[in-house]
């Protein structure tokens, strides 16, 4: 069995000496703002290659744009697989009842009646954030 993202992003921190918290955390803004600029850089490369590239590249920089985004949250002290739980069980609220998905003209799922919100504040909390008045 392979490790998950969050482990490997955490190995490569750690061999290279990169930026690691183990709470929520606020960083200082330089900081955040590299994470910003890097996760941008990544999601360009996507959003270049997507269209006419080829699949191993896209493969590439979709992997490329997952391992930035774990490093960021490893940076800020964030379980980012407990948040994406939360976030796919707000998703899957999505879906009626009755099995109906309301799309938009492109395809895009939405919200219907039955969706309920991300909690990721209660997620942040129980992996030890508190929160103050900056968030």
């Amino acid at each position: 069995m392979s490790a998950s993202p969050a482990d490997l992003v955490r190995a490569f921190h750690q061999a290279f000496g990169l930026e690691t918290c183990e709470v929520p955390s606020r960083v200082p803004p330089e900081l955040a703002a590299r994470r910003g600029e890097l996760l941008a850089e990544e999601a360009a490369e996507v959003a270049e290659v997507s269209v006419s590239g080829p699949l191993d590249r896209l493969a590439h920089e979709l992997a490329d744009v997952v391992y930035v985004a774990y490093g960021t949250a490893l940076v800020h002290g964030i379980d980012l697989d407990a948040v994406i739980a939360e976030v796919h069980r707000s998703n899957m609220t999505k879906l009626g009842p009755d099995g109906q998905v309301e799309r938009r003209s492109d395809g895009k799922v939405l919200k219907g009646e039955h969706y309920r919100a991300p909690d990721v504040a209660a997620v942040l909390r129980r992996q030890g954030w508190e929160p103050d008045d900056r968030g």
